[in-house]
């Protein structure tokens, strides 16, 4: 037998002793460690637990947090930042919430909101296991801050929040303002590099998963450990949310839509409350949802169309075909009638329907419009907007009459500035005929 290597082996011993006494030691002393209780800088999150106790914890992987109560109660107060930046915030804060970390007790262990209602009103117990994947944490912290907004104005029972809301905004905040959340001492603060198209991960992934109906959205039934099953609802959630932030308003019709839920039996109606202006039924939502899977599904950046086919595409949106009678014995032609009839001689109750519609398409080509045609369309869009909204609200007929008359001369002013954009396109595209033989030069220009 080799000496030296007989000498080498008791001293390898004595040194994994070595390691695996220190590593028992620093176990137990931090699991004799008192809890600590620390309160963030606007005092609304308070966090209670021990030092991290994990050995791996300082080798973990931003995707695996193991949570340090000291950073934890900084990352709270960003993502707070964060979400009323989004939702366009500024009222203060009224029901503390309290987040109680306490030690992994079975894998895939998910955080537990509790709401109680006392005479100083609503408080939060949020009950946090201290490993936990890094987009659970920022979704539980963003659900305790959507339960406490749309609280504000509950007095017997807290709200039931939409079931994509929290998954599907902490999702797009986590592509956005908080990509860069360090949530653990040894993560590095890393923003993702901007992309031209940032919804093509997103795509990618529903493509991959399959994209999820409006009613499985609603209503989620699937095992939380069928992990395909959890993505394909992550990401379709994240993609519902995306889209509805993007409509006109948006952000400010979910914090209606989250004011409104104290006030009605079921999330559903309180939500089409906050994007009346969008959606008038249930049935409006799917098919806009279905507009928008199909535009994911053939969109592409890169095209953006000719001056004179997104002429004509806005013409068509604009436009409405319908059957009209010259006499009482003629037979019914077609002819396009534009908005300001439809507003003008339609009741409102049938306008609706037509008008949502319009801002649906108005919307899905924004993309593809190039150069002025772009901001043209966004005013048609909020012309309409306007409208529906003013219409909705009136209670007398002269406020009405105001609403509509507002909205005509809007459109005749943005008809008459497109008709000018279409006279400039032709004539700028038009071939000159200077050096043919047998033609004319005037004498002045065209």
């Amino acid at each position: 037998m080799n000496i030296r290597a007989s000498a080498y082996y008791p001293r390898a011993l004595l040194r994994g002793s070595a390691f695996a006494f220190f590593v028992l030691f620093l176990a137990a002393r931090l699991s004799a460690a008192e809890p600590m209780t620390l309160t963030s800088a606007s005092k609304q999150f308070v966090v209670r637990g021990k030092p991290q106790r994990s050995a791996f914890a300082p080798s973990a992987k931003d995707d695996q947090i193991y949570i340090n109560p000291a950073v934890l109660v900084v990352s709270c107060e960003r993502i707070k930042e964060a979400v009323a930046r989004e939702l366009g915030w500024i009222e203060p804060w009224c029901g503390s919430i309290f987040v109680n970390v306490h030690p992994l007790r079975f894998d895939n262990e998910r955080p537990e909101l509790q709401a109680f209602h006392t005479t100083e009103g609503w408080r939060y117990r949020l009950e946090m296991p201290d490993q936990i994947s890094r987009a659970r944490l920022i979704e539980s912290i963003v659900e305790a801050l959507l339960v406490e907004f749309a609280d504000r104005a509950a007095t017997e029972h807290s709200v039931d929040l939409p079931p994509w809301l929290a998954e599907g905004l902490a999702a797009h905040l986590m592509e956005g303002s908080l990509s860069g959340l360090a949530l653990q001492p040894n993560a590095t603060n890393v923003r993702h590099n901007p992309r031209n198209d940032p919804v093509a991960p997103l795509r990618v992934k529903i493509l991959e998963h399959g994209a999820l109906s409006v009613d499985q959205l609603n209503w989620p039934e699937f095992d939380w450990d069928n992990r395909p099953a959890v993505e394909a609802y992550h990401h379709s959630a994240h993609l519902f949310v995306r889209e509805l932030l993007k409509l006109s308003g948006g952000p400010e019709q979910i914090s209606a839509t989250l004011g409104y839920l104290p006030q009605n039996l079921n999330w559903q109606s309180a939500f089409l409350r906050g994007f009346g202006t969008h959606f008038h039924r249930l049935l409006d939502v799917e098919k806009w949802w279905a507009l928008q899977l199909a535009g994911l599904k053939t969109h592409d950046t890169k095209i953006v169309w000719s001056v004179s086919e997104a002429q004509q595409r806005l013409e068509e949106v604009l436009y409405t075909p319908m059957q009209v009678r010259l006499g009482p014995n003629e037979l019914p032609h077609v002819t396009p009638v534009a908005l300001q009839t439809v507003i003008n001689d339609w009741d409102f109750q049938q306008q609706v329907p037509l008008l949502r519609n319009k801002i649906v398409q108005l919307s899905l080509m924004r993309m593809r419009l190039p150069g002025e045609l772009g901001p043209v369309s966004d005013s048609y869009r909020s012309v309409i907007e306007k409208y529906l909204q003013g219409r909705s609200k009136a209670w007398f007929g002269i406020t009405a009459r105001g609403a509509l008359q507002d909205a005509i001369t809007q459109l005749n002013t943005l008809d008459a500035q497109r008709a000018k954009m279409t006279i400039k396109s032709i004539t700028s595209t038009a071939p000159s005929t200077a050096d043919e033989p047998g033609t004319v030069v005037p004498l002045t220009p065209r």
